[in-house]
């Protein structure tokens, strides 16, 4: 495990490389492992992690893994740092966005009034973002998950389509397409 200290000097390496960070692998792995590390430690790489994931195609999937560990982190507030950080792994990368919103929409959960509030605002950002990732990821708890898991997104989305619905979705009319063919197959069960 890096400490804080080496942590900061992987992060001076790939902050440095600018554009070129893709270079410094090793930086990248370094701060990869510190998820499994103490605290502060754990709080740095999940900020560390998002602002390079980017630069590290090859190595996104286990960067992606690091993140949902410390989603799942006994910590609340490295949970809740965590948790915030998702949507950022999907500015430059939205391959990954339904992916993340079925991780988000599992989360909605959450007993944690504040963490639950971080959810909802990632899994709004998405929304956001890219609706039909987003409604995939939904789905894929509605059609599959738990009863508490599906009505959590059933809600998450009805107020979410009733609030930005205009604005994102009647922008793509695939996507509202996309919305209404789920609803259809969800009918269908």
């Amino acid at each position: 495990m890096a400490g804080v200290e080496e942590l900061y000097k992987q992060f001076g390496i790939l902050a440095d490389a600018n554009e070129k960070a893709g270079e410094h692998e090793s930086a990248f792995l370094s701060i990869l492992a510190s998820v499994k590390g103490a605290q502060a430690e754990k709080r740095l790489a999940s900020q560390f992690i998002t602002r390079f994931f980017k630069f590290f195609p090859k190595l996104q999937e286990n960067a992606i893994d690091a993140m949902l560990d410390l989603c799942e982190d006994e910590d609340n507030m490295i949970r809740r740092q965590a948790i915030k950080g998702l949507p950022d792994l999907c500015k430059d990368t939205p391959e990954h966005l339904p992916r993340l919103a079925d991780v988000l929409t599992q989360l909605l959960q959450s007993e944690d009034v504040a963490e639950l509030t971080i959810v909802r605002n990632a899994l709004t950002s998405l929304f956001k973002m890219e609706p039909k990732g987003t409604i995939g990821g939904l789905f894929s708890q509605i059609l599959s998950g738990e009863e508490v898991s599906r009505e959590s997104a059933i809600k998450f989305l009805s107020g979410a389509v009733e609030e930005y619905g205009k604005k994102v979705l009647h922008a793509s009319p695939e996507t509202e397409e996309y919305l209404v063919e789920e609803i259809k197959r969800l009918w269908q069960m």
